[in-house]
């Protein structure tokens, strides 16, 4: 993680242990700790399985390319 970059994804204690349980973890220290990530990084992954697995039987790389970009600004709320 470089400086001032947000985590990829942070964890809440689903339980109260600390004093403030807004301090978010960037490791998962117990199975009942809430997950988070961050919205850019999820789309960039689901993105990337997308680019790498989708077939283009019959259609050239400028359709998969705008279906990409589509994807990525409707998961934005675009």
């Amino acid at each position: 993680m470089k400086a001032n970059e947000a985590p990829e994804k942070i964890y809440f204690s689903g339980q109260q242990q600390w004093s403030n349980p807004f301090i978010g973890l960037m490791q998962k220290c117990a199975d009942t700790d809430i997950e988070y990530t961050r919205t850019d990084a999820f789309i960039e992954k689901a993105v990337d399985y997308i680019a790498n697995n989708m077939r283009c039987d019959g259609y050239t790389s400028q359709t998969k390319a705008k279906f990409i970009k589509s994807f990525k600004n409707y998961m934005k709320g675009e």
